[in-house]
């Protein structure tokens, strides 16, 4: 797995406590992290006190990831307001199960992280595994990865629907044997358990929720 991280002012969205933060998921399946990428991008303008603020920051994340044993590369992310060019870049940096934290440095560069996930999840459904951002107190959101071409049939919105209200209610994602249930008494009707996990299926590959393990139940975490 790789780990993409944007920095700016600071690391705390990157490690806490000696380890790496990301959503509680994906850290629960102890996820082998192979290789990490740094990016940053410094203001022409910056001072060179600001400049070598961040240039500070940027050793402390490599010095991070050296410690776990992670193999690091640092880019300089120049003219970051080449929108399209930068896009087809970052493509390149995402292999298959690649995890972007986009917290922290300059907002461009996030927002293009952002989209040129969704461009290569289009091609390639399994390449991300997600992309999050970091609050102040080490909460994880994850973004949808979602493109706004892709429409949703009336089954995979409903579902989506109510694995929304589920963990709204609950404060848990529902597993897949409730959402079932919920479908049955909403519609009046039966289903089968591989039929709501094969719309479920759709619903993920479409990056609108993450199905995940815990022991023999599967469960429906909604991300929009």
């Amino acid at each position: 797995m790789r780990y993409v991280v944007t920095v700016g002012e600071h690391v705390n969205h990157i490690f806490r406590e000696g380890e790496l933060l990301m959503p509680e998921r994906i850290r629960r399946g102890n996820p082998k992290i192979s290789s990490a990428i740094v990016l940053y991008s410094i203001r022409k303008d910056a001072t060179k006190s600001y400049r070598e603020k961040i240039l500070s920051n940027v050793r402390n994340a490599e010095d991070g990831f050296k410690r776990l044993g992670i193999p690091v590369v640092s880019i300089d992310v120049k003219e970051p307001y080449l929108f399209p060019e930068r896009i087809e870049e970052f493509k390149e940096l995402i292999v298959p199960e690649t995890v972007i934290n986009i917290t922290g440095g300059r907002r461009i560069v996030g927002y293009e992280l952002l989209y040129a996930a969704i461009l290569v999840r289009n091609e390639n459904p399994d390449a991300i595994k997600s992309v999050f951002y970091v609050t102040e107190k080490g909460g994880v959101i994850e973004f949808p990865v979602v493109d706004p071409k892709v429409q949703l049939t009336p089954l995979e919105l409903q579902i989506l629907k109510l694995a929304q209200d589920y963990i709204r209610k609950t404060g848990r994602p529902p597993s897949l044997t409730e959402l079932r249930t919920q479908l049955e008494l909403i519609n009046d009707s039966t289903y089968s358990s591989p039929f709501v996990s094969e719309y479920v299926s759709r619903l993920e590959k479409k990056g609108y929720v993450k199905k995940e393990r815990r022991g023999r139940r599967k469960f429906v975490t909604p991300l929009v």
